[in-house]
């Protein structure tokens, strides 16, 4: 379990990264994840999350229910996967 862990928390770190440091490649991923995101039912806004600033405003603040990710992150994520298999 504690292995799994150590796995989401690289995956996420590595959305943050890409957050940051942005590039065509992960903006373009996280464009096509957010259509699907923005139609789920499990989208929810988070408090603190609202004050990330995101070029996709549409995501601003916003975190998946199943998986508490916050969006801005998961969505660049190279490695992760929606919970519901969306995308």
């Amino acid at each position: 379990m504690q292995l799994k862990n150590m796995s989401k928390l690289n995956n996420i770190l590595n959305g943050w990264e890409n957050f940051i440091i942005k590039s065509e490649v992960t903006e373009e991923l996280a464009k096509q994840r957010a259509e699907h995101c923005l139609k789920c039912d499990e989208l929810k806004k988070g408090g603190l999350l609202s004050m990330v600033k995101d070029d996709f405003v549409e995501i601003q603040g916003y975190y998946c229910n199943i998986c508490k990710c916050p969006l801005s992150a998961k969505l660049r994520s190279t490695n992760e996967q929606c919970p519901i298999n969306k995308w």
